[in-house]
């Protein structure tokens, strides 16, 4: 699932690119996918866009007067694609052309169709609830400012951490890495942290995410690619020594992911024995 570093490489890509050009035409190919009314896509025709955004996981568009906002969810991808194909491919999703400059078209990866497309007036943008609820940005965020976002209600701090309500744009991957760079037990309690720990993860979130995001200039710009193609330390490395003490990676296996960590350096060696029944809760 493109995370924050992704998504805020692409917003960066895409404003200077597409600042100041008309949309000539608009096309849903997954009409379900457009999940507002009123006003109706093809009102973007003729205006110019103003800026293009992220927060936490969402894509946002301005016109001045409307703004579109995308939800890639986890298998969604948006780019700028050449006006010249005569067809559109089969995971296209919306297109949102500007004459002989191309387009910039959503495109989702999975028959399961989760992504979405929200045309909005001003009034509209403010109340439009997945970015109402999202929580601060994380990136500078204060140890204190950490501890009133995840410590209510008590979760488990890795679920915390990919809560938008919370904090904004951390998904699975970051998570892995921030727990692993601030030394933390992903599956402590958020209301059992103490101040030298909430310094350690504002710390530790901030390294991860301003290395990731400057990884991500590099290899995005205007298209978000299929495969992420993250460097990372613990995410995606079960069974591999850890960078910082040897010690084997251990994992948790989900349904759909893993949770990876370093039983030394984040769980007092402590291996999580599975994710309902482990005794190791802080």
């Amino acid at each position: 699932m493109p995370e924050l570093p992704e998504l805020q490489a692409l917003a960066e890509g895409l404003d200077e690119t597409l600042s100041g050009k008309e949309i000539t035409t608009v096309r849903a190919h997954l009409p379900a996918a457009l999940k507002s009314a009123d006003p109706p896509p093809d009102a973007l025709v003729g205006r110019r866009v103003a800026k293009v955004w992220r927060r936490g996981k969402l894509i946002g568009l301005d016109t001045g007067d409307l703004s579109v906002v995308i939800h890639l969810m986890s298998a969604g991808r948006l780019g700028i694609t050449d006006s010249k194909a005569a067809r559109a491919p089969r995971n296209a999703v919306f297109d949102i052309g500007f004459g002989e400059e191309g387009r910039l078209r959503l495109r989702e990866l999975s028959s399961t169709h989760r992504a979405s497309v929200h045309v909005l007036t001003p009034g509209a943008l403010d109340a439009h609830r997945p970015l109402a609820r999202l929580g601060p940005e994380p990136l500078g965020l204060e140890p204190q400012a950490w501890k009133e976002a995840l410590s209510q209600p008590q979760a488990r701090l890795h679920t915390a951490l990919r809560d938008g309500r919370r904090v904004a744009g951390i998904g699975r991957c970051y998570a892995d890495e921030i727990m692993w760079a601030a030394r933390l037990a992903p599956f402590a309690s958020s209301t059992r942290l103490s101040d030298e720990e909430w310094e350690r993860l504002a710390t530790g979130a901030d390294l991860v995410l301003a290395q990731a995001i400057d990884r991500a200039r590099g290899r995005i710009s205007t298209d978000l690619p299929n495969k992420e193609a993250r460097l990372t330390v613990a995410h995606d490395h079960y069974g591999d020594p850890c960078l910082r003490c040897g010690t084997s990676l251990e994992r948790v296996s989900y349904v759909s992911y893993e949770l990876v960590y370093c039983p030394h350096c984040q769980t007092d060696d402590r291996v999580y024995a599975d994710r309902r029944r482990s005794r190791f809760l802080r």
